[in-house]
């Protein structure tokens, strides 16, 4: 009887080390189990709070000063296509107009663009833009360029440049009234420089009329273009007057207006 003893006790040895070593098992995936669990929902309370890190950083973060870098980066990637094409800046003004003063009849008598596109004349003012209005109602064009501001400031109507700047808005309602279609947009005046400073009394006074017009275009969701940039630029392509600009001016100022125009 002996031996069949110690074979039953063999068989329930083993019986109960199966069973230790399953319930081992068992324990060891449990406690991975977990580990794997704690370490999963550590994982995503890290992304959690890296989320809400973030948002709070977005929160703090200036919109609108994103949107200026946005802006600028297309302005400059726009400028750059366009300087290595002249054709390509002269031919985004095929569905254009340019009101302007003598500065501005620089576009067609150096032949840049047609004459019937460019509303201009020596000794023009904002306040010229309504005898222009029936012209440019036959025109329709999709595009406006404002230049004026030099005989503007010259003439002292406006010795508040905010009361100017008021002025010019009135006359950019107009011209949205005739071209509902149209995108209206305001030129900073090119700045006049050395002997040109000389020549009016408030021409060194042009940047805070521009600083008007700029601000008066923020209230009102007009398109500003700012050209202070390109003329310090190219200071050395002003006429001897100071005030007038050479040929060679014109396709860094058509550059400058087409690239704001189409980065918007």
């Amino acid at each position: 009887m002996a031996p069949m003893k110690q074979k039953s006790d063999r068989r329930a040895h083993l019986k109960w080390s199966l069973t230790a070593g399953v319930f081992f098992v068992l324990i060891l995936i449990l406690i991975l189990t977990l580990l794997i669990q704690r370490n999963r929902r550590q994982q995503q309370l890290a992304l959690v709070q890296s989320g809400v890190e973030y948002l709070r950083q977005l929160e703090s973060t200036d919109v609108s000063s994103v949107s200026e870098k946005i802006t600028a980066i297309k302005k400059e990637k726009r400028r750059a296509l366009l300087e290595s094409d002249e054709s390509a800046v002269w031919g985004a003004f095929n569905d254009a107009a340019i009101l302007g003063d003598s500065r501005a009849v620089g576009f067609y008598t150096w032949e840049f663009l047609p004459q019937e596109q460019v509303l201009a004349q020596g000794g023009g003012m904002i306040t010229d833009v309504p005898g222009y209005l029936d012209t440019l109602s036959a025109m329709q064009p999709s595009m406006v360029f404002l230049c004026f501001g030099l005989n503007d400031i010259g003439i002292g109507t406006w010795p508040v440049a905010e009361d100017y700047a008021q002025t010019y808005a009135e006359n950019v309602e107009l011209l949205m009234e005739t071209l509902p279609n149209a995108e209206i947009y305001v030129n900073s005046t090119l700045p006049a420089v050395g002997v040109g400073l000389e020549a009016d009394p408030d021409y060194p006074r042009i940047g805070e009329y521009n600083d008007a017009l700029e601000a008066m275009c923020a209230e009102r969701g007009y398109h500003y273009i700012d050209n202070t940039a390109v003329a310090e630029a190219h200071e050395d392509l002003y006429q001897e007057d100071g005030l007038h600009v050479e040929e060679d001016f014109y396709i860094y100022w058509a550059t400058n207006m087409i690239a704001e125009a189409y980065s918007e």
